[in-house]
């Protein structure tokens, strides 16, 4: 049986008429189902928990990055889920990469002709991550989006370009299996994925099953034209080409900065959240 876990607020209520689609499928093909509606925030870890804690393995998740990560945290053991989505929120960057469809039929008919292949997960201090895991100004910006009034991708991008110009920095200590180093950054990024923010591709070699972990490291940029600049390459896909960038491959990673800050995972924001990085396998995903 097929669970189904949806946002009805996702993407501009876009999770209700995929819902429709989905069930009109699955009722047509003779399928067993349920639908499990979240209603507020970490609703969708609680339901995915309990289904799970009850041996319940096949989930669908019709929502953006916040739900799947919801869901993702709410897996008793990821190893014996399978996992669907159908893409129904703003951004949808982890749909992108993974390459599902943004039409619901087509995301549907993946979930129930095709074969669920394992995928690699972050793990970052106890709390899961499905796609980009960060600290700096990626999350300056998700602070001004909640923040403001408008909505959809142009709230990020603005937000963004505001950002460019104010942030200031952190110092942060980065630790890997091979390395030590001490950095100012303009961000870090821990990433299983290869884009957030609903398109900005803050590592385009980044594949969610390939059994590494992609770290970005972007040094503080000074000077508003090597912002610009530097702003540009990011929005072409060329930030890790960047003279300032530090990339390297990992099985884990830490960031330990010198003064507290918050950080991202998937787009959620944790305060006083210790940044270790593990990468897991296992969870299997259509």
């Amino acid at each position: 049986m097929y669970h189904i876990i949806f946002n009805p607020v996702a993407g501009k209520k876009k999770a209700l008429k995929n819902l429709r689609v989905v069930e009109a499928t699955l009722q047509q093909r003779g399928v067993a189902y349920e639908v499990h509606q979240s209603c507020d925030v970490h609703d969708a870890e609680s339901i995915a928990r309990r289904l799970t804690e009850a041996g319940e393995t096949e989930l669908v998740v019709l929502g953006g990055d916040g739900t799947l990560n919801e869901v993702l945290n709410g897996l008793t053991d990821p190893t014996v889920c399978k996992i669907g989505l159908v893409p129904s929120g703003t951004g949808n960057d982890f749909a992108e990469r993974r390459g599902i469809s943004l039409d619901p039929q087509k995301a549907i008919d993946r979930i129930l002709d095709g074969e669920a292949t394992p995928v690699d997960y972050i793990d970052v201090s106890g709390t899961r991550c499905m796609n980009v895991a960060g600290l700096g100004i990626d999350v300056d910006v998700l602070e001004r989006c909640h923040r403001g009034k408008m909505k959809g991708k142009i709230k990020y991008l603005i937000s963004l370009i505001k950002s460019l110009f104010t942030f200031k920095g952190y110092r942060v200590k980065i630790k890997s299996e091979d390395r030590e180093e001490i950095h100012d950054v303009l961000i870090c990024a821990a990433c299983n994925g290869s884009q957030f923010g609903g398109g900005i591709k803050i590592c385009p070699p980044a594949k969610e099953d390939d059994g590494q972990m992609d770290v970005v490291v972007v040094d503080f940029i000074k000077g508003k034209w090597k912002i610009v600049k530097a702003f540009f390459q990011l929005m072409k896909g060329r930030v890790i080409q960047y003279p300032l960038t530090t990339y390297f491959r990992c099985q884990s990673v830490t960031f330990v900065p010198e003064t507290n800050c918050p950080i991202q995972l998937d787009g959620e924001l944790y305060q006083d959240h210790a940044f270790e990085a593990k990468l897991h396998s296992g969870l299997k995903f259509y």
